[in-house]
């Protein structure tokens, strides 16, 4: 009798996990490619905004070019093992939010269903963005709510 082996996102901790399966947890989203606002005090809330960077593609409702984000776009966030206390500003959907607090992947998430469509049907991914541009005032596409910690 064969023994049936659990996924890795339901056995491994995020620092157990290869560079394969860790970028495997992204499900394509794009809500981290949304600019996001914060006052200067410390615990001033995260505004998010609708504006997407410059390189998202818009129909695609991704990166246009992944392998070289942060070459193109040196502020592009780089979601590492090393900053996972501060992913609480990602969605509270985010794969390496979620594992980091030890929780589970929702039944939508690519890794579960076997398609990045998945996404689409619960609304996770960010719904009619604005490409960035040089004169764009990102506190006029402000979302209505705060980004949840």
């Amino acid at each position: 009798m064969e023994k049936k082996t659990e996924p890795f996102w339901k056995t491994k901790k995020l620092d157990e996990l290869s560079f394969e399966e860790w970028e495997a947890l992204c499900d394509g989203c794009g809500l981290c490619c949304l600019h996001r606002l914060q006052g200067e005090e410390e615990d001033a809330p995260v505004l998010t905004t609708r504006v997407v960077c410059r390189c998202y593609d818009l129909n695609k409702g991704g990166c246009s070019d992944y392998a070289n984000r942060f070459r193109l776009v040196p502020e592009c966030t780089q979601l590492t093992l090393d900053r996972a206390a501060e992913f609480d500003w990602l969605p509270q959907t985010c794969a390496y939010r979620l594992r980091h607090h030890g929780l589970s992947l929702p039944e939508w998430h690519p890794l579960i269903s076997g398609t990045r469509e998945s996404v689409r049907p619960y609304g996770v991914y960010a719904l009619n963005p604005v490409l960035e541009t040089e004169e764009i005032d990102l506190e006029e596409y402000l979302l209505d709510e705060e980004m949840p910690s």
